[in-house]
């Protein structure tokens, strides 16, 4: 097998999910997540129906992967802000038009990011627990790092 050097690209961020992360990783991913939830409603963004277009298409573009995440106050944070900002987009309106948070949900009722993303942990805990052999999956989640912490 040859390989062609000029033709090659290099890949310089990882897209896939990795158990073991780093926090600077999850951070980067919880980001790409959140940017997929808006590239996912900026394509739908003439629909009429933007409730489900938000619980079908960006919701699951932002939560992809949350089963994994180690929970963080900063990066629920960010989740949940994202989504009040795209709340206000479907409903056309800014900050400058004083609605608050809770009104804004009220009028939208779409589903909570963080809602979701608590049932997904709790759903995969669920699968974990009922392993009853010795897959990878409860292997690496019971693992504890020998002299050292585990990020």
């Amino acid at each position: 097998m040859k390989m062609n050097k000029s033709k090659t690209k290099v890949m310089m961020e990882k897209r896939h999910i990795n158990i073991c992360q780093q926090h600077s990783d999850r951070d980067n991913q919880i980001q790409r997540r959140i940017t997929a939830g808006w590239t996912a409603f900026a394509k739908h963004r003439e629909i009429s129906m933007k409730r489900q277009v938000y619980n079908s298409c960006i919701l699951p573009a932002m939560t992809y992967g949350a089963e994994t995440w180690a929970p963080a106050t900063q990066a629920n944070n960010n989740l949940a802000a994202a989504q009040t900002d795209i709340e206000r987009s479907i409903l056309n309106i800014t900050y400058r038009d004083r609605k608050s948070n809770i009104w804004v949900k009220e009028k939208t009722k779409v589903t909570d990011v963080m809602e979701r993303v608590r049932r997904r942990e709790w759903t995969w805990a669920g699968h974990v627990s009922r392993i009853r052999d010795n897959r990878w999956t409860l292997r690496i989640t019971i693992w504890t790092p020998y002299k050292r912490k585990r990020s």
